[in-house]
């Protein structure tokens, strides 16, 4: 193949990149490749890239580098708002800051899911998000007796559900709620 030959193309010269980039293991021309494909409209090829260089920091061990990484792809997920993307995207973030013990970064990361999905309506994966934060926190030694947001989501979740005549889910979100308050000692 002459790659030359089409070098002024940006579709090619992404091509070109990305092929780069699975050959040599290159963490650079994946952000590059990102980069472009991102510039260029294509979100779902540019999380794919940022995505591969944070992976391949991972395997470097550089976790910090790979953290940056897929906070950028979770931006553009959420930019263009690929809900099962940031959920995926976003609970890696954790897990990594979960692995250090990075807490607050822990929690900030499950919250940031949430906030995008209860803006998208998705109060099941919104709650759960939230309920993710809450085990950190008690994982973090701090009681999480007063973390009350799962709570609210899980209202709006049986809002959700009565509306749609769903009432086995609207019965099983009011029962949660009261298992969520057990399992963290909420009082209210």
């Amino acid at each position: 193949m002459d790659w030359g030959a089409v070098k002024n193309d940006t579709y090619y010269r992404g091509r070109k990149l990305e092929k780069d980039a699975r050959n040599d293991s290159d963490i650079e021309k994946w952000e590059e490749y990102a980069e472009l494909k991102t510039l260029k409209g294509s979100h779902t090829l540019g999380i794919n890239g940022y995505m591969n260089a944070a992976l391949l920091s991972e395997v470097g061990k550089d976790i910090d580098r790979a953290v940056s990484y897929y906070n950028k792809a979770l931006l553009t997920a959420i930019k263009v708002k690929y809900k099962d993307l940031v959920v995926i995207i976003g609970y890696r973030i954790a897990l990594l800051h979960e692995q250090r013990k990075e807490w607050d970064k822990c929690v900030a990361a499950y919250e940031q899911v949430a906030e995008f999905c209860d803006i998208q309506g998705e109060h099941f994966l919104a709650a759960d998000a939230y309920e993710h934060a809450a085990e950190m926190i008690a994982l973090s030694g701090k009681d999480a007796a007063d973390y009350t947001k799962p709570i609210a989501l899980w209202e709006r979740n049986i809002i959700h559900w009565e509306e749609e005549d769903h009432l086995h889910d609207a019965v099983w979100s009011k029962e949660h709620i009261e298992l969520y308050k057990k399992l963290f000692g909420i009082k209210k």
